[in-house]
């Protein structure tokens, strides 16, 4: 246990640098995003394990922001550490006391799953020589944990296709009316690429806006957004 904490330190700097999600090969999370649903006592997610022979031990942790690796939230993981065996899957449950969080709009965590590959024992009939050290790099995933309040209006799919979007002076205004929280995947302008390059402009808070900077401003607006099962939908609309 101790040489797991003083490695989980050094992984996780390197490997939460950046907010991005890697879906590595051998370990990795069965699901793009969770959705904790108001007066559920818990949901479950699960981790895999496809090496055929490596096993990994495995850290869950939940953070208000996705390069926080561990934070205070309102939820709980059991198990919060366990041995991913070769070959299988693990569920974690996640357990949520809610009742500070808002119930007119959802509110976002950050599910981490890090996994650091076990180690061969070491063969205590040969002689050590020396001092001997090694690095152990770990996998880590990150996906978006949306608690939703029961009495929202309209629909998750409502607020993907109704946002509102103008021109201005620097760009593209696009405003969420809605209770929900946005993901978009693209969006593009006739035919022109907009940057979605950061966190801001990747995902539209409830009742949020944010200004895309182009210099289009006429022609069909297309955006793609991400859905609550990881899928994506599309949709148009044609500036006056």
């Amino acid at each position: 246990m101790m040489y797991l904490r003083s490695l989980l330190p050094i992984v996780l700097v390197a490997l939460f640098s950046s907010p991005s999600v890697s879906m590595a090969e051998g370990f990795g999370i069965d699901a793009t995003r969770l959705i904790y649903p108001q007066g559920t006592s818990s949901i479950a997610v699960s981790v895999r394990n496809t090496q055929a022979t490596q096993p990994y031990l495995v850290q869950a942790t939940l953070s208000q922001k996705p390069d926080q690796r561990q934070s205070a939230t309102p939820f709980t993981l059991t198990p919060p550490l366990f041995r991913l065996e070769p070959n299988s899957t693990h569920q974690i449950r996640i357990h949520g006391n809610t009742a500070s969080l808002p119930e007119d709009r959802e509110s976002v965590f950050y599910f981490h799953a890090t996994a650091i590959p076990g180690g061969k024992a070491s063969d205590s009939s040969q002689p050590v020589t020396g001092v001997k050290g090694k690095v152990q790099f770990g996998v880590g995933n990150i996906i978006k944990l949306f608690y939703r309040p029961s009495g929202l209006t309209s629909s998750s799919l409502d607020a993907q296709k109704g946002l509102r979007i103008t021109r201005n002076e620097r760009g593209l205004l696009i405003e969420n009316p809605s209770p929900y929280f946005i993901s978009l995947a693209s969006l593009n302008i006739a035919g022109r690429a907009v940057a979605l390059d950061t966190p801001d402009a990747l995902m539209l808070a409830p009742f949020g806006s944010h200004i895309y900077p182009t210099s289009a401003k006429q022609g069909v607006v297309a955006w793609k957004t991400i859905n609550d099962q990881g899928g994506l939908h599309a949709f148009t609309y044609t500036l006056p």
